[in-house]
Parts: structure tokens; sequence; C-alpha cells
């Protein structure tokens, strides 16, 4: 599965990162850049939901996932 996290470097995305990744599953993280989690086979993207700050939601164009978590709230 192609995974998506929407935050995902703190608290229980850290732990959902590691888990789907240990299980073989594709993990991209969107975040803004605040907190590095590196996880073996994780691909981390930096931005924002807001398109006026930094790129917004650029490093997501062209991109397909399976399932999206929103961690971030």
């Amino acid at each position: 599965m192609n995974l998506l996290l929407l935050g995902g470097t703190r608290f229980l995305g850290r732990h959902l990162v590691e888990a789907a990744s240990a299980r073989g599953h594709r993990v991209t993280t969107f975040t803004r850049g605040r907190s590095v989690l590196a996880v073996a086979g994780a691909e981390s993207l930096r931005g924002d939901r807001d398109p006026r700050i930094d790129d917004g939601l650029a490093a997501l164009e062209g991109r397909r996932h399976d399932a999206v978590v929103d961690l971030s709230g």
C-alpha cells in the first residue's frame, strides 16, 4: 500500500510510520518540516496546506496514494 501521512513525525504518527514501514508499506510523510523523522524506507515531503506558505501542496503534485491519514491535528 502507498500510504500518505499528513503530519507523522511526532506522537502517534511516528509509531504509525514505523509500523507501516515494517509491514512493507510505502510511507510518505507531508509536514511543515519542523520535526525530522528518519525511518528507513519512509519518504519525507515538506510543504503546507496553505498555498500562501512556502510551496503549499506542490510537493504532492502528480503523486498517487492508496490511503491518507491526517495526523496533523
